[in-house]
């Protein structure tokens, strides 16, 4: 088991790479709204229809990284409530690799699939701690 000292340390780690992710998404979305404000005054039906479909792969990814700007602010609200690691969904501790992988998740993998496995291993894996706050 963690140690409180050694669990506020990962936690500040993971608060500041979240932060960091925080940045260059919104830098990113800042980017890619100044691209669809180009101008389009081509009479080239060819290149009209390459900026329209490079317009649609613009706002797909905006609506993704826009997501994921939200998810990320609510995983940094969920460490300032002290909440950060617990699953929204069934308040089991979400499991360490799991945190590690997407650190701004709010559900564990059961819950996040559907549920259809849900605490076959009741809550963390065999060995495998959690980042849930105590």
């Amino acid at each position: 088991m963690q140690n409180k000292n050694g669990f506020g340390k990962h936690l500040k780690t993971l608060e500041q790479e979240l932060r960091t992710r925080l940045t260059g998404l919104t830098n990113h979305v800042a980017k890619l709204r100044e691209e669809m404000l180009v101008e389009d005054d081509v009479d080239d039906e060819a290149t009209q229809a390459f900026r329209s479909s490079s317009r649609d792969l613009i706002m797909l990814t905006l609506e993704r990284e826009i997501r994921n700007i939200s998810e990320i602010e609510q995983a940094l609200e969920r460490i300032k409530k002290h909440q950060y690691g617990v699953c929204v969904s069934c308040d089991e501790a979400i499991p360490n690799n799991r945190m590690r992988a997407i650190p701004w998740t709010r559900m564990c993998v059961d819950c996040a699939g559907g549920g259809m496995n849900k605490h076959r291993g009741q809550g963390t894996f065999s060995g495998q701690q959690s980042l849930a706050l105590p």
